[in-house]
């Protein structure tokens, strides 16, 4: 996913958004589904590892894809119905592991098996090799096309655009146009001409790419985009690391404190001192992998996607009004405070309800930023810094979980404090995001609307 991210990003500002999409979301179907049907661990693993390369290319691409087709004064409001998507995603994966993973479905032979789990990864690839084939429908966005200068592709967009928004014809597009004063723009779409350049061999266009993505990244690591680039990775490491360590462990901390009720009923603990129970008792039993799953594992992700939908449906509708940094700010504030509560826990009810708050807050974090960089870099930019911003939070993900993973048992309390500081000073950056909010009036009907 680290590799991957990156990789995505940097192509899609050099072949465009749609090219990119579409070969993250085939490659990850195919590689999933292979994965589902192979019985040899090591194959399974290199099947996984293409899969996570090209499953963040989806993720660093998608919000720059949607947004170069709204206008500015609608691009805050769609992108935010982004974060929806995602919180439904969080209810939808465990209710589909919790219908097939208990099923008794067995079929093995020398060199074959295929269980629920088999059947569970097959069913999970299908989404995106369906998306990839409905995004075939769809064209690349009118801003790529501007910027890279293929003129009829992009005729050939806005007039779909524009009668799919008006039932209009494009030629009324094209004298509003005129009207506006955008003629030079009008005759190129007239013309509907493309840039052309000279023939090149496939090595030729591969060495071109990698010095386009080198001159691509040093350009957003230099004044003026600098500060911008430095303090959106910052704030994406410190995301990534608090959400995904504490969202990976969740249903192991819910495990724990399961045994412990079931063992002293009755009683209660703090999740630190459940921990070191556990780990004491860990180390005079043989750990084996659980051939069942506990019903209230899936039940508890359920219920900690289900606390996402009430702030994703809030985001866009007040976004305009509040603006992304005050929803940064404040999500970042909640959530450190809520990991903070985690020492005042005291049974699986309070730690179900703390990680329900903590899921909500700091699963629009990551989404904000990402609309965030749709609106303070230029098109040709977009995605390579959506893409390295998207890196960070993999790299803060890796560090976060080896961290936890080390620590939770022996060092529990500092853990637990590391990760809210690392949520506050998310709070503290966002303020020095260079975002200004502007008035956006609202267009009369004959208007239009720039892109």
């Amino acid at each position: 996913m680290m590799i991957g991210s990156y990789f995505w990003g940097c192509l899609a500002d050099l072949q465009g958004r749609k090219f990119v999409l579409l070969a993250a979301l085939f490659s990850q179907g195919i590689f999933e589904a292979l994965s589902s049907v192979i019985p040899n661990y090591w194959t399974f693993l290199v099947l996984k590892f293409f899969s996570g390369f090209s499953v963040n290319g989806q993720t660093a691409v998608a919000f720059t894809y949607l947004g170069e087709f709204q206008s500015s004064r609608r691009r805050e409001r769609t992108l935010c119905w982004l974060e929806l998507a995602w919180s439904l995603g969080l209810i939808g994966l465990p209710l589909v592991g919790w219908g097939i993973i208990p099923l008794e479905i067995s079929y093995t032979t020398r060199y074959f098996h295929f269980y629920s789990w088999n059947l569970f990864v097959l069913i999970c690839s299908l989404p995106a090799l369906a998306i990839g084939l409905w995004l075939l429908t769809f064209p690349e966005t009118p801003k790529y096309l501007a910027e890279s200068g293929d003129d009829a592709k992009l005729a050939d967009t806005l007039d779909l655009m524009h009668k799919e928004n008006t039932g209009k014809s494009f030629d009324e597009y094209l004298e509003k146009l005129e009207e506006c004063g955008e003629v030079e723009f009008c005759t190129r779409l007239k013309a509907r001409s493309n840039a052309t350049g000279n023939d090149t061999s496939q090595l030729e266009k591969i060495v071109k790419i990698f010095a386009q993505v080198y001159l691509q990244t040093i350009e957003i690591l230099k004044p003026p985009f600098l500060q911008r680039t430095a303090i959106s990775c910052a704030i994406m490491f410190c995301l990534g690391s608090s959400y995904y360590a504490l969202t990976i462990w969740f249903p192991e901390i819910f495990t724990r404190f399961a045994k412990f009720e079931v063992k002293f009923p009755g009683e209660s603990a703090s999740v630190c001192s459940i921990t070191k129970l556990y780990s004491i008792n860990a180390t005079n039993v043989t750990q084996e992998c659980p051939v069942h799953i506990p019903t209230n594992v899936y039940m508890h992700m359920v219920i900690l996607g289900g606390a996402c939908i009430p702030l994703s449906l809030l985001l866009p509708v007040f976004v305009d009004s509040l603006g992304y940094k005050f929803y940064l700010i404040s999500s970042s504030i909640v959530a450190s405070a809520v990991t903070m509560g985690l020492f005042f826990v005291r049974s699986s009810t309070q730690n179900l309800v703390l990680s329900a708050i903590y899921e909500a807050f700091t699963s629009i974090g990551m989404s904000i930023v990402l609309c965030i960089l749709i609106e303070i870099f230029p098109t040709k930019f977009r995605a390579t810094a959506s893409a390295l911003a998207v890196f960070f939070i993999r790299v803060g993900a890796l560090f976060g979980n080896l961290l936890l993973g080390f620590l939770i048992d022996n060092y529990c309390m500092p853990i637990i404090i590391v990760l809210a500081v690392q949520l506050l000073a998310c709070a503290f950056l966002g303020l020095l995001i260079p975002l200004k909010r502007t008035v956006k009036k609202i267009p009369d009907e004959n208007e239009v609307t720039s892109l």
